[in-house]
């Protein structure tokens, strides 16, 4: 499968082929340990973060989405994981657009910049590292389209709370967001502005 192009071992990996996941992996998994190595300085915590995300991928491969570049998205969510890090080890880590590094991909001149899918993954991580209330609160106001009352009789809140939880969820939203705002394309501005527009933050 060497000769495959990624578009063409993403639908082979939607399919469990082993060997198409296995050619990912020999493929990226080195840039990526070296990009990790480069933002923790901790070798072993490189090679875990490469390790758990390529073992993400394959519990998702039947869901997984990636529009553009796979080296992009690869990219990104190592940076991603290594600021989680980073901030659970109670540093100050610079913002994101700081810590930024994308590949040279030629074949996709828009994959140099965040794309409006991978910021959305970002999102959907961060909606994932949210307090279990938090989380709760905000997945039952977007995903559900409940309101603040509806929400407090189904968690057992007090509507004050609710509407506490929420606007928290969505600051932590919003800096995910304007970190990342001067990397967006040029040609996906249209759709980043109606993902501001969905989290309500213009």
């Amino acid at each position: 499968m060497k000769q495959y192009p990624d578009a063409q071992l993403l639908l082979e990996l939607q399919s469990s082929n082993h060997g198409a996941f296995q050619e990912i992996y020999e493929r990226y998994a080195d840039k990526l340990i070296s990009l990790a190595l480069r933002k923790t300085q901790n070798e072993d915590e490189a090679m875990d973060m490469v390790q758990e995300l390529f073992l993400s991928i394959w519990k998702n491969r039947y869901t997984i989405q990636v529009n553009g570049a796979l080296e992009a998205y690869l990219v990104v969510s190592v940076n991603y994981m290594a600021y989680k890090w980073f901030k659970k080890q109670s540093k100050q880590p610079q913002p994101l657009n700081d810590w930024m590094e994308l590949p040279d991909i030629t074949e996709d001149t828009t994959a140099q910049k965040l794309s409006f899918a991978e910021l959305s993954l970002l999102i959907n991580r961060e909606i994932d590292d949210m307090p279990e209330k938090m989380r709760q609160v905000y997945l039952c106001s977007r995903e559900h389209d409940m309101n603040g009352q509806q929400i407090a009789a189904e968690l057992g809140l007090s509507h004050q709370t609710v509407r506490n939880q929420i606007s928290s969820a969505l600051g932590r939203l919003k800096k995910v967001v304007h970190y990342y705002y001067n990397v967006v394309p040029p040609d996906n501005v249209s759709e980043f502005l109606l993902l501001l527009i969905f989290l309500r933050l213009l």
